[in-house]
């Protein structure tokens, strides 16, 4: 049982090399007609006050995870940026804004501290709150359920870098991510990617179930990857 999730990484890593084989050999007209579509997409303000939002609180997980605290002084000094320039409250809904702001001061204590498994765990549960609440998230429905599988590997990671893996939040994390996996899926018209991501679930229930750190540290990681994949691909 427990040489299933192996099994299912060298399986998954096969199909990331094909969807990557696939990408290479697309032409370049096709390459430039992507590009001239995000160029004139409508939506592209708000994919931009999306990422203002989101994109300390994800680099702050990250730096977290590496004990890096410049960068996460640097995140924080970016996060005090966006407030101070009405970001959040343009861009989230208003009941939310009341509430980001002491989960903010959380997040402050906890880097006034050094407390780097605490700053991943809750940087990464507010990346995923202000996709919840993003304003305009029913006009850029796909992207937020992309996100949310960013938010996965983000909160997986964060989670198996406590003192005391809650297996229980582990699992809980990667099953409420497949439902909304399974509702994206059939908008991906790659049918290798679908399958990497159908078996990255598989591998990380697996993992949790069997308490294997390691392998479900891997798998995290992998769904960074395969997100940035899945995201040209749409």
């Amino acid at each position: 049982m427990k040489k299933t999730p192996i099994l299912l990484i060298g399986m998954a890593m096969i199909f990331i090399f094909s969807c990557q084989q696939k990408k290479s050999d697309s032409t370049q007209s096709e390459l430039s007609s992507i590009d001239s579509e995000a160029k004139t997409d409508p939506n592209e303000t708000v994919f931009g006050n999306l990422d203002v939002i989101l994109s300390p609180f994800e680099d702050m997980t990250e730096f977290a995870l590496e004990k890096n605290r410049n960068g996460i002084l640097e995140s924080m000094s970016k996060i005090e940026d966006a407030a101070s320039k009405g970001f959040f409250e343009q861009n989230l809904t208003a009941e939310s804004v009341k509430l980001l702001n002491p989960k903010i001061e959380i997040l402050k204590e906890l880097i006034s501290k050094n407390n780097y498994s605490q700053i991943a765990l809750v940087s990464a549960e507010i990346f995923d709150f202000n996709i919840s609440n993003f304003a305009d998230g029913n006009k850029i429905e796909s992207q937020i359920k992309i996100e949310h599988l960013d938010y996965m590997g983000f909160k997986v990671s964060a989670l198996l870098n406590q003192d005391k893996i809650d297996w229980g939040k582990v699992k809980q994390t990667v099953e409420d991510t497949k439902g909304i996996w399974l509702t994206l899926s059939p908008k991906v018209k790659d049918g290798n990617l679908k399958g990497t991501f159908d078996y990255l679930f598989e591998g990380l229930l697996l993992s949790a179930e069997n308490k294997e750190a390691k392998i479900c540290g891997i798998l995290a990681n992998m769904d960074l990857t395969l997100v940035d994949v899945l995201e040209k691909s749409m």
